[in-house]
């Protein structure tokens, strides 16, 4: 018996492992493909050209805050798995940018999770697949949250008279209120289901669920909201850089409305740097009408938040092999 359980275990492992590796070669190539037929490079230079040494002062504090983001992100993983598995900061800081590598390759990042289990033992990685899943749902919940007064204020500022103005918010709503509901109620959720008749299937994917206190629920989304006004000062010192110039006011309008969209926009990683930008200079746009400036500012804080954590999490794939 222990036999077949260490031959399930090997077994298990090596798909994994082989996962990784074909998400890590899927995503270098998408990534080559992407720098390769990029057509703007002539634009990032002239607008490189023109900036002063003062400017790059604002760059260099989005830099300084890339690691601050993804160990936050490391921080809410690490609180995740505390019911199903100890790890310590370090062990979930490569679990985070393992799967920021595997779900460069995927619709909306879902193989992040193939990285972040990667760390886990095996018998606790079908429960990981599930918190992986709760981790993008918790992010999404504050994007959301914060999102949707923001569009709200940016549909009544640019005065839009059409549909989109009463049904996008709504829609939004909506979505935002079945997600809370869901997270809010994810240990009555998970006992359900463990009294159902495909208990005997899900259970190691839904257990895990089962022991969060409204406390803990409350503590992650705590996390997910500070990391999430990382990223958004981010963003806008992304756009001091490329001298967008925009009250304070019309940033807390424009950058959430901006993610908002981006969160309901089903994307690959690798084609995010085009989401992202177009979406910006949609938003943004209203309010500054420097519109190369505004999609370098959405590509660069693409490359800055997610190439270069692949880079590392693609080294840390290759040596856990």
């Amino acid at each position: 018996m222990n036999h077949h359980n260490n031959l399930k275990s090997t077994s298990n492992k090596s798909v994994f492992r082989i996962l990784g590796l074909f998400f890590l070669v899927a995503s270098y190539s998408f990534l080559a493909y992407k720098l390769i037929t990029y057509k703007q490079y002539h634009e990032l230079v002239a607008e490189l050209s023109q900036f002063t040494v003062s400017r790059y002062s604002w760059l260099v504090v989005v830099f300084l805050l890339l690691p601050i983001n993804w160990l936050i992100e490391s921080l809410k993983w690490k609180l995740m798995t505390v019911h199903v598995q100890t790890i310590s900061l370090k062990t979930s800081v490569k679990s985070v940018l393992a799967g920021i590598t595997t779900g460069f390759f995927t619709p909306n990042r879902v193989g992040d999770l193939v990285g972040r289990v990667m760390y886990l033992d095996t018998e606790n990685r079908k429960s990981g697949v599930t918190l992986s899943l709760l981790s993008s749902l918790t992010q999404n919940m504050v994007m959301t949250l914060c999102g949707l007064p923001a569009c709200i204020l940016f549909f009544a500022t640019t005065k839009t008279n059409n549909s989109a103005t009463i049904y996008y918010p709504l829609y939004v709503l909506i979505c935002l209120i079945l997600i809370g509901l869901i997270y809010f109620f994810l240990p009555q959720i998970s006992s359900l289901f463990n009294k159902s008749r495909f208990s005997d299937r899900i259970k190691e994917f839904t257990d895990c669920l089962s022991n969060y206190s409204p406390k803990e629920l409350l503590q992650i989304i705590s996390v997910a909201l500070f990391r999430y006004m990382v990223f958004c000062v981010q963003f806008y010192f992304m756009l001091k850089f490329f001298g967008i110039e925009l009250s304070v006011l019309q940033a807390l309008i424009a950058i959430p409305t901006s993610y908002l969209f981006v969160t309901f926009t089903p994307s690959f990683a690798f084609s995010d740097a085009a989401v992202r930008s177009s979406i910006a200079v949609l938003v943004i746009g209203i309010f500054s009408p420097k519109v190369i400036g505004i999609a370098l500012a959405g590509m660069c804080i693409w490359l800055i938040n997610f190439v270069m954590p692949m880079l590392v999490g693609s080294v840390l794939i290759v040596r856990k092999r």
